[in-house]
């Protein structure tokens, strides 16, 4: 701005309407040249990076958050892209491994120069690489991470969307209680972090209502041995079962089977786990099993829309939609509407300054309305409820807070 001024004072002793010209020539050049020096924006491509699982444990969540993003930036740039700019998507796998994970990003920063990264997948893997994004000065956006770690410590270029394990697990305990009529509550959990935060929800939610855990069990991350477990669970006569920390389909569909083999009909929810995989896992042993929910993937009611972007789902990619391609979806149109919002001059400020003024902000899938604020970069707090009726997830009530 400095030049921009000095240019004012030396176009002042020539003529008003050259100097006009000359002044609107120079602040379009100046322009051109601010955009040029933030790193991953050009004047016809923003290029995004997004660290995922393309071949670890979660490769098909990976593989359809992929394709939901690739979809929402196919459509944002046939329609013109934002203010004029196409947007440029780089996929790096992780692995569902951190140190992968920081190489990965490693890669975005320094090789190809993202301007953002945007669905990080996983907790572990968001906690290893948002430091390295967040020293380059770049957005770190919407990562799937069920702890608050993408939004706390605030940051202004941090941004959640995931909804937290802890208040979904709370939102859990007092639909079954309210909704189901349930009074003795079990619990299985991840014996880490999340599984533990899972607990602790577990615990403040009941004490609230008046109850306490009538029995838990525990297993190490890649255990797939619950026989034990499940038999402790049964011996307490409950009639609900939580799942927390459930940190893979196989994880939700093993306890659900291992159920189904000690002949154990006990009613299941978890606080997130809502996709097609679990079902093919757990077949007949998931029938009935609820799951608290953001992201529902197919299973809301279809309105002409959704079923449009079904079916182009379908023709682009040869399968049917499945969750998270819906997260992958949204996350991109929600970074598109706060970079609309910033402008055409778009840095890493005026993005989260048009990420803040994002209020009620909905697409073609039945997402919680998602808002954001200046001192407010949180993920919506509202679950929907699924259940496996007939071997597919349906949404069967809320959405519904703690409050």
């Amino acid at each position: 701005m400095n030049i921009y001024l000095s240019l004012k004072r030396l176009f002042r002793g020539m003529g008003g309407v050259l100097r006009s010209v000359l002044l609107v020539a120079a602040a379009g050049i100046l322009t051109a040249a601010q955009a040029q020096t933030v790193q991953g924006v050009t004047e016809t491509e923003i290029l995004i990076g997004v660290v995922t699982d393309l071949s670890g444990p979660l490769t098909a969540s990976g593989g359809n958050q992929r394709n939901g993003m690739i979809m929402a930036a196919e459509e944002i740039n046939a329609a013109g892209g934002v203010h004029g700019r196409k947007i440029n998507m780089m996929f790096e796998d992780s692995g569902m491994d951190p140190k992968k994970a920081v190489l990965a990003t490693q890669k975005l920063l320094s090789d190809n120069k993202i301007f953002a990264m945007i669905g990080t997948l996983g907790s572990a893997a968001t906690q290893a690489s948002m430091p390295l994004a967040l020293e380059r000065n770049v957005p770190v956006l919407f990562p799937i991470a069920t702890g608050d770690i993408a939004f706390k410590p605030f940051h202004p270029l941090k941004f959640g969307l995931q909804p937290l394990s802890s208040e979904h697990m709370r939102v859990a305990v007092k639909f079954a209680y309210e909704k189901l009529g349930k009074r003795h509550f079990g619990i299985i959990y991840q014996d880490d972090e999340t599984g533990q935060s899972a607990l602790r929800a577990a615990e403040v939610q009941l004490k609230a209502l008046g109850l306490t855990v009538v029995e838990r069990a525990s297993y190490k991350r890649g255990d797939t041995n619950r026989v034990s477990q499940i038999a402790r669970l049964k011996a307490a006569n409950i009639d609900m079962l939580l799942l927390g920390g459930a940190g893979t389909p196989a994880d939700i569909a093993g306890v659900a089977l291992e159920t189904r083999a000690q002949n154990w009909p006990i009613d299941m929810i978890t606080y997130s786990g809502a996709i097609a995989a679990v079902v093919k896992l757990g077949g007949p042993a998931v029938e009935g099993l609820y799951s608290m929910g953001m992201f529902t993937g197919t299973a809301q009611d279809s309105t002409p829309p959704f079923q449009a972007v079904l079916d182009r789902y379908k023709a682009r990619f040869g399968y049917e939609l499945e969750t998270p391609a819906d997260y992958g979806y949204v996350s991109l149109m929600l970074f598109a509407e706060g970079a609309k919002n910033a402008g055409r001059n778009l840095t890493p400020q005026t993005l989260s300054q048009g990420l803040e003024k994002v209020k009620n902000f909905k697409t073609v899938f039945a997402v919680p309305p998602i808002s954001y604020g200046p001192n407010d970069h949180s993920p919506p707090s509202e679950a929907l409820v699924l259940q496996v009726r007939d071997g597919k997830w349906k949404v069967v009530a809320g959405p519904l807070t703690v409050n």
